[in-house]
């Protein structure tokens, strides 16, 4: 295996410097769970390539990029930070590879990073390593920088906004047109008026639904967040015995179709809404990729095997999608999952036991 120079390198410590901001930032955007305001980078970190046996992969490669920086004195640290810069290089390429070829997507920070690992890789033996401060200066400003990112997320937060009803189906965007964000509390009387609204269209899908006490959350078929989190609060020990909050669906324009046929599904199923809900996320394994990478005709095809007569509810599903696409215009959020208090506060960092009460 190659020796490394003895010397620093202002060039490789740029790299790490950058591949260490990269990971750190991807990592506040999967643990705090708030959308990336860069298009494309919400779907990535946050399929189900993005960790392994549930760690995020940014906190798996932050130790390689540490491990390059420090010194090395011995043949086998040197052999160590040559490995922690080829597998960061080679993890790089083969995420690149399920970013454009699976996903088919494309998230700038994602491919910022791996482009900092390969060129680290090459840096390293040539150049030299980091100079060894660098790790301590990423460490202390790894909490900032998660602050700054979730208080950057919450300025952001608008409403959604549907033009109403239609035949065909109506799905929220963001406005155009709003000039700032609205906040992210809402007064006294406009709690009670959207609740009243809400409380015609919503879902019961996690528990009966109290008229005062349940809070909105607002899922979409295409988050993976969204996902995970129904998948554990079915799972929740006291699922089933205990009130739920009032459910609204967010699709947007390009892949209406596909929660139109998932919320077919459930409607498809015979029960209550609850049991109606537990029978078709129990089938989230099967569904899982599909969804999230936006292929229709797999999404359908296994459907139409797992539950046949989903075709039948069609129509009323994307009746339903729409009454929820008028009563979404005024829930201030611009990501999913995303809880609205009955106090007027919201929050995206939603758990299961956020959703479930007596």
């Amino acid at each position: 295996m190659a020796t490394l120079p003895a010397r620093t390198s202002s060039l490789t410590t740029l790299l790490v410097g950058l591949g260490l901001l990269t990971c750190i930032y991807l990592a506040a955007l999967k643990l705090l769970n708030i959308p990336c305001p860069l298009t494309g980078c919400w779907d990535i970190i946050n399929s189900r390539y993005g960790a392994v046996c549930g760690i995020p992969l940014p906190l798996l490669a932050i130790p390689l990029w540490v491990v390059i920086a420090f010194p090395a004195n011995r043949a086998w640290q040197n052999h160590v930070q040559l490995a922690s810069a080829v597998l960061l290089a080679l993890g790089g390429l083969v995420l690149m590879g399920i970013q454009f070829l699976v996903l088919k997507g494309f998230c700038p920070i994602c491919t910022l990073h791996a482009a900092a690992a390969f060129a680290a890789a090459l840096a390293l033996p040539m150049r030299g390593r980091a100079h060894p401060w660098l790790p301590s200066l990423m460490l202390a400003l790894a909490l900032p920088l998660f602050l700054a990112v979730k208080v950057l997320a919450e300025a952001r937060v608008q409403s959604w906004d549907g033009p109403g009803f239609a035949n065909t189906p109506v799905i929220p965007r963001a406005s155009r047109d709003a000039k700032a964000p609205k906040p992210t509390i809402l007064s006294a009387p406009s709690m009670l008026s959207l609740q009243a609204g809400v409380d015609q269209v919503a879902f019961s899908w996690l528990g009966a639904i109290d008229s005062e006490q349940s809070p909105i959350l607002v899922i979409s078929f295409q988050c993976p967040h969204c996902l995970d989190l129904l998948g554990q609060t079915i799972k929740h020990p006291q699922f089933g015995s205990l009130k739920g909050p009032k459910v609204l669906l967010f699709a947007s324009p390009d892949n209406s179709a596909d929660s139109i046929a998932l919320l077919a599904a459930i409607l498809s199923v015979p029960g209550t809404p609850r049991e109606q809900f537990t029978k078709v996320f129990s089938q989230l394994g099967m569904l899982f990729d599909p969804l999230l990478t936006r292929d229709s005709t797999a999404l359908r095809s296994r459907l139409g095997v797992l539950f046949p007569r989903y075709t039948d509810k069609l129509e009323a599903a994307r009746q339903l999608l729409n009454a929820q696409a008028e009563a979404l215009r005024y829930i201030p959020g611009s990501g999913t999952p995303f809880l609205l208090m009955p106090s007027g506060s919201g929050k995206y960092d939603v758990l299961p036991n956020d959703l479930l009460f007596r």
